[in-house]
């Protein structure tokens, strides 16, 4: 009997600003010009806000996902809600929806009138371990770059008078918090479909050894899960630097829907046996615009 030690579930805080919502952008009628995204390139990203960082084990940042992307068909993807339940399912909840196309023009407007098309770094003193937000647009056939160090954390108006952060900083941290707001509190009414599962066509995989507790007698044991293809030992490539060893390799095609009913009856326990290892996977559905490892 045993059970693996190793993989630890996801931190609430996904979930807080995966749903964070506040300023409700307007529809239709957005003043000034807004060129639309090339409908030619329906993957290209418009606007994407992740996590850079912060205070989490190493596994959790192989299988971090963006809070939100948006794409030039109008496309978006999100961080669905997770049963509070324990152990918490295997696979992240990823959700899909379509914005109108005076939606999204009404969000590349704001993204203008709120001066966020540049590349930028806003730091904030006396918080530690806290992870950067960063804001990715592309317009025009430019990148812009935005980050804020712990822009879920601080409170501009609490800041200490022994904290001096440059009114410019503070400015630019809040149209940041307010765009991101909006892109994620969009009204129901801005859609042109209801949200819907991500069908996502290629996972990434992060491999490492599972730790085993011989034995044990922790309630909630479980058997591991044989896996279907190739030696876990093996498969995939290294990745550089990694702490715990990690091993990454890409599933697609049929290969996918081998193991996709497997890895959706696992849970954040769950280990993998090939040729008598047991190994930890860590899964990240691959967005749109994305592939390999």
């Amino acid at each position: 009997m045993f059970r693996a030690v190793s993989r630890l579930a996801r931190p609430a805080a996904l979930l807080a600003v995966a749903v964070m919502a506040a300023a409700c952008v307007g529809g239709a009628g957005a003043a000034g010009p807004t060129p639309s995204p090339d409908p030619e390139d329906p993957d290209q990203v418009i606007f994407r806000v992740s996590w850079e960082g912060g205070f989490v084990t190493p596994e959790m940042l192989l299988g971090r996902l963006p809070v939100i992307a948006v794409y030039a068909d109008g496309r978006v993807i999100t961080l669905g809600p997770v049963p509070a339940i324990y152990p918490g399912p295997f696979m992240p909840n990823l959700l899909e929806q379509t914005l109108s196309k005076e939606a999204l023009a009404s969000l590349i407007q704001l993204a203008r009138d709120k001066d966020l098309l540049k590349d930028v770094k806003y730091d904030f003193p006396g918080i530690a371990d806290a992870a950067d937000t960063v804001l990715e647009i592309n317009l025009d056939g430019k990148s812009y770059r935005l980050s804020a160090y712990a822009l879920a954390e601080a409170v501009d108006g609490g800041v200490a008078p022994a904290i001096e952060v440059p009114p410019a900083d503070v400015a630019g941290r809040a149209a940041m918090r307010e765009f991101i707001d909006a892109l994620t509190g969009m009204p129901a009414d801005s859609f042109v479909d209801e949200q819907h599962a991500y069908a996502f066509h290629a996972l990434r995989l992060y491999v490492t050894k599972a730790a085993i507790v011989e034995n044990s007698e922790f309630p909630g044991e479980q058997p591991p899960i044989v896996w279907p293809l190739d030696d876990l030992a093996t498969a995939g490539e290294p990745v550089e630097n990694s702490p715990v060893g990690a091993r990454c390799l890409v599933v697609e095609g049929d290969d996918l829907a081998t193991v996709k009913p497997l890895l959706e009856g696992a849970n954040q326990l769950s280990v993998f046996e090939r040729e008598g290892e047991f190994y930890s996977l860590i899964p990240r559905p691959l967005y749109p615009d994305e592939s390999g490892c």
